[in-house]
């Protein structure tokens, strides 16, 4: 009988949201030989119905959860072990402590583009990103394998460690979905957005777009998500009176796919952004802001949907009032996107997934 692989993720902070839905794909498609244990500094339901063992850290950071996980790693009895972790902040200590310390099998996975590390609040955010972007450049040519979830996160971290990075997307495509109708001119605009309530995601840009416009009545958007920019994103939509829904701690979101007419994501910096994925596969017209990565790729450079400068409210303005006016082009541009979502198909990315796997041993 063969002995199993037994695999630790990593995830300290499980959420709703993209990150815990992709570790439940790649990881429920996994043949019976992995054995996976879920490592977490809190609680999670996510992987209830996965036969995932949780085992939650106790610790209130981190850093120094990876003293606990050392000795629950190095305890383990299984002749073949890998560690996996995601996000910079985790990934540099996966890597001193589980392949510098232990010397173990060691699979890191990026989901941010490295602009996540520019972006801080405060001197000492500051100074706490700037040491992990010091870490990364030292530490990332020692895990045995290394991948980003889009192929210019890819790129641009292969530039930056001057070793191989794989590309794994996001499996977050089955397939296209139905949908009854499309848009017609001047009538009401269904507007989605689906992100957490932080500032990585910018929905100041979106309310301030939606804000200046003569026909904001003609308008009705929908926030699905959940953060700590909760009240003052609230505030906002109050005192520019924004005909607005708020959705917190969704987590069956298909619904809210089928009534939008439109998909406006507004984010600084992504790794590949699942939404905007799914937003395609309902045959949603979409606008992106152009960060760094994914959206290009998503989007074909602009051929499949509408990109604008991140941040730049005014121009995200002009192009929900060109959707109002004239949605045609929009459609054209979303036939293209929908008919290039192949590869970012779940069984596609989830056998690239366990071919990497495989490789370990």
């Amino acid at each position: 009988m063969k002995k199993k692989t037994k695999i630790f993720i990593f995830n300290p902070y499980p959420a709703i949201g993209g990150v815990d839905t992709t570790i439940k794909k790649l990881t429920s498609s996994l043949p019976e030989k992995f054995q996976i244990e879920y490592l977490s500094l809190k609680k999670t339901e996510n992987l209830k119905k996965h036969n995932i063992k949780n085992t939650v850290i106790k610790s209130n950071s981190t850093f120094r959860s990876f003293f606990k996980i050392y000795k629950i790693f190095d305890k383990d009895k299984h002749e073949k072990k890998i560690f996996f972790s995601m996000q910079y902040f985790v990934n540099v200590w996966s890597i001193i402590f589980i392949k510098l310390f232990l010397k173990e099998k060691l699979f890191i996975y990026e989901v941010n583009h490295l602009n996540e590390l520019e972006y801080y609040s405060g001197l000492k955010d500051f100074i706490k990103k700037n040491i992990i972007k010091l870490l990364v450049k030292a530490l990332y040519k020692y895990p045995d394998i290394i991948a980003a979830n889009s192929q210019e996160l890819s790129k641009d971290l292969e530039k930056y460690t001057g070793r191989k990075i794989f590309t794994l997307y996001n499996p977050c495509f089955e397939k296209v979905k139905s949908r009854k109708k499309n848009y017609k001119s001047k009538n009401i605009i269904n507007i989605l957005n689906i992100a957490r309530f932080e500032d990585q995601k910018d929905h100041s840009t979106l309310l301030k777009a939606i804000s200046i416009l003569k026909i904001k009545n003609k308008i009705n958007l929908t926030l699905v998500g959940y953060g700590k920019n909760y009240q003052k994103i609230k505030g906002f939509i109050k005192k520019n009176k924004i005909r607005a829904k708020i959705i917190l701690n969704e987590k069956k979101i298909e619904k809210y796919y089928k009534n939008a007419d439109l998909y406006i994501c507004s984010s600084l910096y992504e790794g590949l952004p699942t939404t905007v994925i799914e937003a395609a596969s309902n045959c949603v017209p979409i606008i992106c802001s152009d960060f760094k990565s994914g959206s290009n790729e998503i989007l074909k450079n602009g051929k499949a949907g509408y990109l604008f400068k991140v941040k730049d409210y005014k121009v995200l303005s002009k192009l929900i009032l060109k959707f109002y006016k004239n949605p045609k082009s929009f459609f054209k541009k979303e036939l293209v996107c929908r008919k290039n979502l192949g590869r970012f198909h779940i069984k596609k990315n989830t056998n690239l997934f366990k071919g990497y796997l495989d490789r370990l041993y």
